[in-house]
């Protein structure tokens, strides 16, 4: 469902979209599936339509943030919606345990499942990977070459998702009278596949290679600002980005001037609404991942 309001739009997008390793060989039980999300946005439609009526309550909540990153705009979302949604309570976020001085960890959400009583340490992260085969392996490589999927998903399941079983930790959350029942993970975002025919969904390719497409559609093009990277476009008409349409002869204009070190993000649009996401990288960018990928990170 499309929301009027564009923090809506993403609130439901954090919610509903699927796990982003969902279809690959990552697996863990704490990964909360798909149909979990699903049955969420399903619930909870007439929750969602009503703070789109209200959008002030989530700008109001949301205000307090000093710098906007990505990161911490997805998880301020998903506290926001873990505290209008009556099936939870937050009982503690970004909760920092120390002991002797010396800080052992911060977990992201500690909630309760009202239905249940369970108490539930949550972790969630939103990412957005390109990819790159090498050696005739499928690799996932953030945009700007410093993380990869490998690498996140490895830090949280292995280090942040199994904080409160160490010993030391245990003590400290004992000590603040919590315990933890389940362990889930929240694990969001869009894989982009390397493909010059742009066949699919979210693609990436080279500005060479995107010169060489023939847009026989003519379709709208938008620069999406990290601000816009959730929820798919809509409704362009009451968006500021449509002081920002292109077509494709523009856009490789604009392309030519602001595309330097790193890949930049937008968006075909048809009909005011988004049709396919896109990375468009500098020709180097994928000399730059093998040599990435020939080091540890």
């Amino acid at each position: 469902m499309i929301y009027n309001h564009k923090l809506i739009n993403d609130l439901a997008w954090a919610i509903g979209s699927p796990c982003l390793v969902n279809g690959l060989s990552y697996t863990d039980h704490r990964l909360l599936a798909d149909d979990w999300f699903e049955q969420q946005v399903f619930d909870n439609q007439t929750l969602l339509s009503e703070q789109d009526k209200s959008p002030h309550l989530i700008q109001t909540y949301l205000s307090d943030m000093p710098v906007f990153k990505l990161g911490l705009y997805f998880e301020n979302l998903l506290a926001y919606w873990f505290t209008v949604n009556p099936d939870f309570e937050i009982l503690h976020k970004n909760l920092i345990i120390t002991s002797d001085k010396k800080t052992l960890g911060e977990f992201d959400f500690i909630l309760r499942e009202l239905s249940t009583g369970k108490v539930i340490h949550l972790e969630v992260a939103v990412k957005f990977f390109l990819q790159i085969i090498f050696n005739n392996n499928e690799n996932w490589l953030g945009p700007n070459l410093i993380d990869s999927l490998d690498l996140k998903f490895n830090k949280i399941m292995n280090k942040q998702i199994e904080l409160s079983k160490h010993d030391e930790t245990k003590y400290e959350l004992y000590n603040l009278g919590i315990n933890i029942d389940e362990h889930w993970v929240i694990l969001k975002g869009r894989l982009f596949k390397q493909d010059n025919s742009l066949v699919g969904k979210n693609c990436w390719l080279s500005i060479s290679d995107y010169f060489k497409y023939d847009d026989k559609n003519n379709s709208k093009w938008v620069i999406l600002p990290k601000t816009h990277w959730l929820a798919e476009v809509n409704n362009l008409e009451y968006n500021f980005l449509a002081n920002e349409q292109f077509n494709k002869r523009s856009l490789e204009e604009k392309l030519n001037e602001d595309l330097k070190s790193s890949p930049i993000c937008i968006a075909k649009v048809d009909d005011q609404i988004e049709t396919q996401r896109l990375f468009i990288t500098p020709d180097d960018w994928e000399s730059r991942a093998y040599s990435t990928l020939r080091q540890p990170f």
